[in-house]
């Protein structure tokens, strides 16, 4: 059985000795960051979310993608303007096809990015991208 405790759960046998401890922890990510005053933005490493907030496309450079397989990248735009990748190696949603379109021209765009190994795969997107 399990027992609650302020920072997790002691597994006790059946006699209510101590079989083990779960400690209980958070899942946080990195606040977004925010592109508005150039057309280029380089995705840093530590970067989970970015937001495109300029009256212009903006080309992004992701890192490698065989450097981080499982990587995991939220993107959206809040202007009508394309956000497109500098490199061909971004798979859409409605296809097996690498490309560079990450975002439409549409205010409130929003695209989930994994890395797998070789691609940025577009996981969900909205609209479908």
């Amino acid at each position: 059985r399990l027992e609650r405790t302020a920072t997790g759960a002691l597994k006790l046998t059946s006699d209510g000795s101590v079989y083990g401890f779960l400690t209980l922890a958070t899942l946080s990510r990195t606040p977004p960051v925010t592109e508005s005053g150039s057309n280029t933005h380089t995705v840093a490493v530590t970067t989970t979310s970015l937001i495109c907030d300029r009256g212009a496309t903006v080309t992004v450079t992701l890192p490698t993608a065989s450097s981080f397989p499982g990587r995991e990248l939220y993107i959206k735009t809040i202007q009508a303007f394309t956000v497109v990748y500098n490199a061909s190696n971004v798979v859409p949603s409605t296809s097996a096809t690498a490309g560079t379109a990450i975002l439409p021209a549409t205010d409130g765009a929003w695209a989930f990015l994994v890395s797998d190994g070789t691609n940025w795969v577009i996981m969900a997107a909205n609209p479908l991208v």
